[in-house]
């Protein structure tokens, strides 16, 4: 039988952990990978994986550059593309080389969080069910049919910190799970408009909206809003919520 050949697109560790599953996958051929970042952020679970980059330089792994892959690959002559938190948007070009299409990791559930914080914005929401979305690209953002809601249970205890990792876990064992099952045409997906019909909230969060959020204000330092703010801000290397004191900021953090 000949093997499905798959390129996998990321930086972090998630991407790592997806690219050692399909080398130990007999059924699959990792034809290589496209480094989305070379200096990311790494707040991933996995303490003891490497980012994807170094892991693909010390096993010999190929690099591609988008520009790269387009050149050496023709339309569908490559089975899947994974996106694996890829922190950059692929177009129609890169989409027609893979034969079954390319599937992203979503760090939200969509269509309620679409774009970008949603770890953040689960928690400012009150969300009871956070959690990650696998959906196939297509030329929007965030607007690809979904195949799997890989949800989990947020706690009041539950930091932006705490979320954005138990994602990284559900997406991982979501992505690992429905590989063949998109590979034998055993998916079935429902669009984004059928969720909305289904009564779930369409949003969608830019790099901006963020800032919106964080300041905590006089009237909220006691009360569930602030709590969740600064909740929602308790993030390594980010700036936390913070409230304004003769015009400087205090930073309000979780005491664990």
């Amino acid at each position: 039988m000949e093997k499905k050949k798959i390129v996998v697109f990321g930086d972090l560790p998630i991407a790592t952990k997806v690219v050692m599953k399909i080398m130990k996958m007999e059924s699959l051929e990792l034809i290589g990978v496209v480094i989305g970042n070379d200096s990311p952020h790494n707040n991933d679970p996995w303490k003891d994986v490497e980012c994807l980059e170094a892991y693909a330089r010390k096993n010999n792994i190929s690099i591609f550059t988008i520009k790269e892959l387009e050149n050496t690959f023709e339309k569908e002559t490559l089975d899947l593309g994974l996106l694996c938190r890829f922190s950059k948007i692929v177009k129609k070009n890169t989409i027609s080389l893979f034969k079954y299409g390319m599937i992203n990791m979503h760090g939200g559930l969509l269509p309620e969080f679409a774009g970008l914080y949603s770890c953040n914005y689960s928690i400012l929401f009150g969300s009871q069910i956070g959690g990650g979305t696998l959906h196939f690209v297509d030329e929007g953002i965030d607007t690809g049919n979904v195949i799997k809601r890989c949800e989990f249970k947020i706690t009041d205890d539950d930091t932006g910190f705490t979320v954005f990792q138990k994602t990284q876990k559900a997406l991982y064992e979501g992505m690992i799970e429905v590989i063949p099952m998109v590979l034998n045409n055993k998916i079935n997906t429902i669009s984004m408009q059928q969720l909305i019909e289904k009564g779930h909230k369409s949003r969608y969060f830019n790099k901006q909206s963020i800032n919106l959020y964080k300041e905590v204000f006089k009237d909220e330092l006691f009360n569930e809003n602030g709590l969740r703010k600064i909740r929602a801000f308790d993030f390594p290397g980010y700036e936390p919520a913070y409230y304004m004191l003769d015009g400087k900021k205090i930073y309000l953090r979780i005491n664990k």
